[in-house]
């Protein structure tokens, strides 16, 4: 019978080729990242890649391995070696780099594994053994089931399963001096099992991606003393102004104390805790100031660096009254996108560390100061650069498939493992264990449970409430969608499960919005996705079939400066949701993904779709309306009604007037005379939309009079608005709100005080509304209404 090396050799045929990049499988898609256009074989992932634990022996063993494929054989033999001799028939073969999928691009193989398909590794691996120290493998991660194998014997004692977190393997005794081989053996089912697979599926569509199997972060070896350091925890307090350091020892116990030293601060010692005392005026961490202190922990001859940053992230009742986000005891509004992680030519895996700083510093310069980490854990290192960089991760656990049962231990089993691998790093403030009843989200019960569980397992952040829906607020079942709340189940009868206050937001998903939950006695309101705007840019598609697609995109997204403008006019609604109590909002999102095209960037990072600087200060116009509203108030004065029964409350023409129709000292006395609301009564539209005007031709233009007080207490104006489809008012001549598209019922749409204030003039005011039919129903009516300052 074949050995496995004799079966390596024989699938690795003379002549095979070198390695290069290949096409995506399915798509056929040859985009690439300029960091993806620069990987070799030499320079894939060099970097150590656990930044906390940091240890001084260590070797990487990513780079060109050998990888076969063959059928998911049922084996009758009870030998595991004769297992791998009768492994099945070899359907592919040749040299993978690692550590990328071996579906991606950068893999040099582009494969889709199927789940009746095992694929296998082989390298060998040189060892030079010291006594009274052990050699553990690490993985930083392998998607789905993984053995390892040292010659004929596996070294996992139980295969591991789950592709999003590290483990490791102590190989110390199935080695020997000089060369060994490494064998390791993959099974993935992608969503057809328990485990977490994230946005990954067998058919990509929509919002779900190509899936990607086996190794796809860094392999590395440590040499470590038997007593040793095997893992920490660090809690922080700024209020009192201690670090608390629990270390896990590994090995025999030692009469040896854990020796810290704080770079700057000081040393300390303890047996497994040690607390440190740090000085007065010790530096905060935060995105603005990323502070952060390193420090060397010993024990007997082991050593390891790691670093902590002093951070308090909470949520607390406001000046008057409302729950918001606090960082380091201020009120902190968390604004950024929806993150997905994914590259066209690694997948899950980045081309590089550059590119990871490269996504998160073009964030910081639009003036973000979160990312929503969707459906994915990054690689240790993604985390270290939002720790040093500053920038705030609330991150989601990643779904999976199966039935919620079957699968709802195993899911709680990787949550707990996720929490563990990334407890120590300061820049992730918030946990958000379901998405969207994505993965078999389990009933009111489950749900409860978990979250009320994760409250007390990681009391240093907070909990997102299930982002979007299924939520059971106040013991009812609810679906928050675009801002309606179903109650599905529930009513007077219904007793509150005890435990439905576990989270601490209340989140909602509105596409495109913005919008928020009301405030909420208990929970944060905080707007989970909202947004998606999408822009085709010719040359930067994944694939261009005419299938991409995004959140209402139109012709006045189709340029930087169109889309940059309909983006300000969400941040101006957002930052009125941000003075009234909205905690946070996550915008979709950083990147195109492969058929998606709603990102700040394009798919392969090379064209920022946005004006960065208009981004930035109206960033910076939503968070200081959030600290404003947490000191002052607002009181709301209509200024005039939507459904405005006066018959001559607009005027209203559908022949197209002159340049100047807009102007306050337009003559429109020829114009028609009618109440609110323009419509084709023909044509059903919404039960709000109430016909008073019939309105058949593609173009409206109307115009309106009224009064109101012009001061400095404006901070915002809100239309009350139902339009189908583009609109675009002015006020006094001064054009200050458009929108593309069209909405389904009223809406509230909000400018900034000032831009309102600028145009308003005392007395008399003219408002002047040009409404654009393109297909389907038509439908215009607004109301108006102002806010004021009050302290």
């Amino acid at each position: 019978m074949k050995t496995m090396a004799a079966l390596m050799a024989m699938v690795l045929v003379a002549g095979a080729s070198a390695w290069a990049p290949v096409p995506c499988p399915g798509s056929g898609s040859k985009m690439m990242t300029s960091w993806g256009e620069k990987v070799t074989p030499e320079n894939a992932w060099r970097s150590y890649p656990r930044p906390q634990m940091v240890r001084s022996q260590w070797t990487n063993l990513n780079g060109l391995w050998e990888y076969a494929i063959t059928s998911n054989a049922v084996y009758t033999s009870v030998s595991p070696w004769d297992k791998y001799e009768t492994c099945g028939e070899v359907v592919q073969k040749g040299e993978i780099l690692v550590p990328f999928a071996v579906e991606t691009p950068l893999s040099g193989v582009g494969r889709l594994l199927d789940p009746n398909e095992l694929l296998w590794y082989r390298r060998t691996l040189d060892v030079k053994k010291v006594p009274g120290t052990r050699l553990i493998l690490n993985f930083g991660a392998v998607d789905f089931r993984c053995q390892v194998f040292i010659g004929h014997n596996e070294v996992t004692d139980i295969p591991h399963e789950g592709g999003l977190v590290p483990f490791s393997v102590d190989v110390t005794d199935y080695v020997q001096d000089g060369a060994n081989e490494l064998i390791i053996c993959v099974w993935d089912p992608t969503n057809r099992s328990l485990g977490a697979c994230g946005k990954q599926v067998f058919k990509p569509s929509g919002c779900n991606y190509t899936r990607m199997s086996g190794i796809w972060q860094t392999v590395w070896t440590e040499t470590v003393p038997e007593s040793r350091i095997d893992n920490y925890r660090v809690v922080t307090d700024i209020d009192t102004g201690t670090v608390d350091i629990r270390f896990d020892l590994a090995g025999s116990k030692t009469k040896d104390d854990v020796v810290v030293t704080v770079d700057g601060v000081g040393t300390f010692k303890g047996q497994d805790r040690v607390t440190i005392k740090m000085p007065d005026g010790f530096r905060l961490w935060s995105p603005e100031t990323p502070n952060l202190y390193n420090f060397t922990a010993k024990y007997g001859s082991d050593e390891v660096r790691g670093y902590f940053g002093m951070r308090k992230f909470e949520k607390r009742a406001d000046a008057n009254g409302v729950l918001r986000f606090y960082l380091n005891n201020e009120p902190y509004f968390i604004l950024g996108p929806l993150d997905q992680g994914w590259w066209p030519d690694g997948f899950l895996t980045p081309p590089s560390e550059e590119a990871m700083a490269f996504d998160i510093q073009t964030l910081k310069d639009m003036g973000c100061n979160m990312m929503r980490k969707h459906m994915k854990d990054e690689p240790a290192r993604y985390y270290h650069l939002c720790d040093t960089m500053g920038l705030l991760v609330v991150q989601d656990m990643a779904a999976g498939g199966g039935d919620r049962n079957l699968r709802y231990g195993f899911y709680r089993r990787e949550f707990k493992e996720m929490v563990d691998y990334l407890y120590n790093f300061p820049s992730i403030v918030m946990w958000v264990p379901f998405n969207e009843n994505w993965g078999c989200q389990p009933g009111e019960f489950f749900t409860h449970n978990t979250l009320d569980w994760i409250r007390r397992y990681d009391p240093t952040r907070l909990v997102d409430g299930p982002s979007g829906w299924d939520d059971y607020e106040g013991g009812d079942f609810r679906r928050y969608a675009n801002g309606k709340s179903t109650v599905i189940r529930g009513g007077s009868g219904h007793k509150p499960f005890p435990q439905c206050e576990a989270a601490d937001a209340i989140d909602m998903h509105y596409y495109r919005g913005p919008s928020m939950h009301p405030v909420n006695p208990r929970r944060v309101s905080f707007l989970g996705e909202y947004g998606g705007l999408g822009q085709k840019v010719p040359g930067h598609m994944w694939v261009d079939n005419g299938k991409s697609w995004g959140y209402g995109g139109t012709s006045d997204t189709s340029t930087k400066d169109g889309l940059t403008k309909v983006y300000l006019g969400l941040m101006d609604n957002l930052a009125t949701l941000a003075f009234k109590g909205l905690g946070g909002a996550v915008y979709t999102q950083t990147s195109d993904v492969e058929l998606e095209i709603n990102g700040y960037l394009t798919y392969d990072r090379k064209v920022l779709k946005y004006d960065a600087a208009k981004l930035a200060a109206a960033h910076r116009k939503v968070l200081e309306m959030a600290k404003l509203g947490a000191v002052y108030k607002s009181v709301t004065k209509p200024v005039f009604p939507k459904h405005d029964p006066d018959l001559k409350a607009w005027a209203y023409t559908t022949t197209e007037p002159s340049a100047n129709w807009m102007n306050a000292d337009f003559d429109d006395s020829t114009w028609m005379r009618s109440a609110g609301g323009f419509g084709d009564k023909s044509i059903s539209v919404h039960a709000q939309a109430k016909v008073m005007t019939p309105w058949t031709t593609k173009t409206l233009w109307v115009r309106r009079h009224f009064t109101c007080q012009k001061d400095e207490k404006i901070f915002a104006a809100t239309f009350d608005m139902f339009h189908d489809e583009d609109v675009t008012i002015y006020l006094n001549g001064v054009e200050i709100l458009h929108r593309t598209g069209y909405n389904q019922s009223y809406e509230p749409f909000t400018i900034q005080g000032d831009l309102f204030a600028a145009a308003l003039r005392e007395g008399d005011n003219v408002l002047a509304v040009k409404v654009v039919q393109t297909a389907g129903g038509q439908y215009f009516d607004t109301g108006l209404s102002v806010e004021r300052l009050e302290k």
